[in-house]
This record gives C-alpha cells, sequence and structure tokens, in this order.
C-alpha cells in the first residue's frame, strides 16, 4: 500500500504541475479541467510504465524493489477517478 501512494502522490503532483503548465499557456480553459488533463495524462504515463517496469533487464541494474502491475493500475485508477472529480466539481 505504500508504494501505492507513493505512485499515486508522484502522479498526482506531476499530473498538478503539468495542469498548471497547460492553463498558462492555453488559457481558454478552466484551470479545473486543465488540473484534470493533467491527471489523466499522469495516469496514462503510469499506465505505460507499468510494461516499463515488467522488463527484467531494468530490475537486474538495479537494487529497487519490484512493483507489481497492480500498484500502477491501481495509481492509475486513483488518478483518473481523482481527474474526473475535479472536473465535475469544477464545471
Amino acid at each position: 500500500m505504500r508504494e501505492l501512494a507513493a505512485l499515486s502522490l508522484a502522479g498526482a503532483v506531476c499530473g498538478v504541475l503539468g495542469g498548471v503548465i497547460f492553463w498558462a499557456v492555453h488559457g481558454g480553459t478552466l484551470f479545473t479541467r486543465a488540473i484534470a488533463y493533467g491527471l489523466w495524462f499522469a495516469a496514462t504515463v503510469i499506465l505505460v510504465l507499468t510494461v516499463v517496469a515488467g522488463r527484467k533487464l531494468i530490475w537486474r541494474r538495479t537494487s529497487l524493489p519490484v512493483l507489481e502491475g497492480w500498484v500502477f493500475v491501481s495509481a492509475a485508477i486513483v488518478l483518473t477517478a481523482a481527474g474526473a472529480a475535479i472536473d465535475a466539481l469544477g464545471s
């Protein structure tokens, strides 16, 4: 569960920062919608990282603990739900 919380938090921070940058560059978007976009993009990146994390080559070269696939999928679900909630509250 600690890994899930850490991955979700890291994704949320990156998603919020990306959303703020998107909002600043593309001024016609609501702030909450931009944050939701950032969270959804972060969820997509985490799902792609599932494939990367499944490579044995990475785990042979590092001493990091191996994260299971469900951690990545669960973190992506958390970020997607958070983005949907933020978008619904802001609209």
